[in-house]
């Protein structure tokens, strides 16, 4: 308990999310490996902690799906500095995945931000989110600023997108040449 006070005193407004590793005892004597990952925000004063342990129906730990949408946003960055945003838009993709890496960081993601994230305009992006909130994958306010956050399906249905980074297709396209 002193060492989780003590990491947690360091903490720094809007810094990277500290990690703690913890173990938990399940009502039926079972214990979960979690990590925990604490951000201090300083209006108001709080702290956001996302916890994620690892179960039968996440194929892929946290880690590797957070690095998987890194993948994803250094992709999409690499193909609009070669090839302009105006051939780089995958607008829905760009939302869950800026989304899902606010909320594994532990920050908010408001509508400028998303906006900028995937490239669009605010109009664009708000009819965007609109639809996915219409379809159960996100909820917002878009005029309390509070912020845009996956739904547990939504998060279920991004985390299964990210985890197809590291999916082999069972059928590979071959060209063949003439």
């Amino acid at each position: 308990m002193e060492r989780s006070k003590r990491m947690l005193a360091v903490l720094e407004c809007g810094a990277a999310p500290v990690r703690l590793q913890k173990r938990y005892i399940r009502p039926d004597g079972s214990s979960v490996a979690a990590n925990l990952f604490v951000t201090r925000f300083s209006e108001p004063d709080r702290l956001v902690s996302t916890l994620f342990w690892s179960e039968h129906e996440r194929p892929l730990p946290p880690a590797r799906l957070w690095e998987a949408a890194l993948r994803i946003r250094h992709v999409h960055a690499a193909r609009a500095n070669l090839f302009g945003n105006d051939l780089s838009t995958d607008p829905v993709g760009s939302l869950l995945t800026g989304m899902y890496l606010a909320e594994a960081e532990g920050r908010n993601f408001s509508l400028v931000e998303a906006a900028e994230f995937a490239g669009l305009t605010s109009s664009t992006a708000t009819r965007w989110l609109t639809l996915l909130r219409q379809k159960g994958f996100v909820q917002h306010d878009l005029s309390s600023g509070r912020g845009i956050q996956l739904t547990q399906e939504g998060l279920l249905r991004t985390e299964a997108m990210l985890a197809a980074v590291y999916e082999v297709p069972d059928t590979v396209m071959t060209v063949s040449q003439h």
